[in-house]
């Protein structure tokens, strides 16, 4: 197995990226999370604002009941569909490039074996905690209101994930370093990452 890139993904709330931008300072790698959108901005001449609203989330049109050949027939693109195509290409032209940290994007799967696959993820509280602290303009949520929102974003990137990869979202197999943060903190996440990374090399 080739481990040029170092993907990570992650539970909303969980501190993935954070986790992320702090192996990419330790490795001195290159580090790509919302920055993937300003590329595909440029490469697509497209509204990098009109982007960030419509990523990571699965296509208003889902249609299990129709067979294969009438979907391919009447379906056409979706937004999100188009975003993952370009943001895709783009990530494998990344990976050429040299080891770097990308996080989520579905780069786990887009890059398979040519990737250490992470999967950050937490309790509850921690991510409520993690929340309150990260995202100043939700400050005044209640904890039932921030774990409402956590739930609904979490759910929108499972079904995203699941769409366009087939595969479930957060299921150990398909990860090669699990790491829950609510018990080793990003901190110590980090130092996992790095020493697995290191005995990989």
């Amino acid at each position: 197995m080739s481990h040029t890139v170092i993907t990570i993904a992650r539970e909303y709330g969980s501190g993935g990226r954070e986790v992320g931008v702090k192996v990419s300072e330790r490795l001195g790698i290159p580090f790509y999370d919302k920055e993937l959108l300003k590329l595909v901005a440029e490469k697509g001449d497209l509204n990098e604002d009109f982007l960030r609203a419509n990523e990571e989330r699965p296509p208003q049109f889902l249609a299990p009941s129709f067979g294969r050949t009438m979907l391919e027939t009447f379906y056409q693109p979706s937004f999100s569909d188009t975003i993952f195509v370009e943001q895709s290409k783009i990530i494998k032209g990344i990976a050429q490039q040299g080891p770097c940290v990308i996080v989520g994007r579905c780069a786990d799967y887009i890059l398979k074996d040519d990737a250490f696959k992470i999967y950050i993820y937490a309790g509850m509280d921690y991510k409520i905690q993690h929340k309150h602290l990260v995202a100043p303009e939700k400050e005044n949520y209640s904890d039932e209101e921030m774990i409402k929102y956590i739930k609904n974003i979490e759910k929108q990137r499972a079904k995203y994930y699941e769409h366009y990869t087939g595969y479930k979202k957060g299921l150990a197999s398909n990860y090669d370093l699990c790491i829950r943060t609510d018990l080793v903190g990003t901190g110590g996440a980090v130092e996992l990452i790095v020493k697995a990374w290191e005995e990989l090399k």
